[in-house]
């Protein structure tokens, strides 16, 4: 029965995350993040796969500070901010270490981290596809028990993601005059 709340928790937490691509507003996005990283961290206990757990308090954590300081300049804090996260995941997984699988949780979760520091959307979404998405795939298939809802999340973020680069894809000379006008005002 355990199990059963586990994997719905994790569906409601990828809901929670669907709904959160489609807010325009900054904050609105951060509270159903928050939401998801909240359902995926009971989820992952409720699963015994601690290193999904672990990486989701961080997650919670990293939400609930984007959504309280919107404002705040991200860059300023973005060093600060990786070496905290970082610090953080290595000590709670080297003391909740359930397997190597929680290693494939710490690199998708610094990644992400880093995805949320990015200006270039096509950049964020190839880390997410390329990186991210894989690592948590196979950590969610691998294991004792296999998280439905974390699998289908991961699903839905790598289609969405292709379908923004799709949607959005540029000819190259178009894409050569962005880029020198992004060097000038950099």
């Amino acid at each position: 029965m355990i199990e059963i709340i586990g994997q719905i928790l994790g569906v409601v937490a990828m809901i929670l995350y669907a709904i959160s691509y489609q807010f325009k507003k900054p904050a609105l996005f951060y509270i159903f993040s928050f939401g998801g990283a909240t359902a995926f961290c009971i989820s992952y206990l409720l699963l015994g796969k601690t290193g999904g757990f672990v990486c989701n308090i961080v997650s919670v954590i990293k939400a609930l500070y984007l959504w309280l300081f919107p404002t705040v300049k991200r860059k300023a804090h973005f060093v600060s901010f990786i070496l905290l996260y970082v610090a953080v995941s290595v000590i709670t997984i080297v003391l909740k270490w359930d397997s190597y699988l929680a290693l494939l949780t710490l690199a998708a979760s610094i990644a992400h981290t880093y995805m949320f520091f990015q200006d270039n959307a096509k950049v964020l979404r190839y880390i997410q596809i390329f990186l991210v998405s894989p690592m948590w795939i196979v950590y969610n298939v691998l294991g004792d028990e296999i998280a439905i809802g974390g699998i289908l999340c991961e699903t839905f973020v790598v289609t969405s993601s292709i379908i923004y680069l799709i949607r959005h894809r540029k000819d190259p000379k178009e894409e050569k005059e962005e880029e020198q006008i992004q060097e000038q005002t950099n």
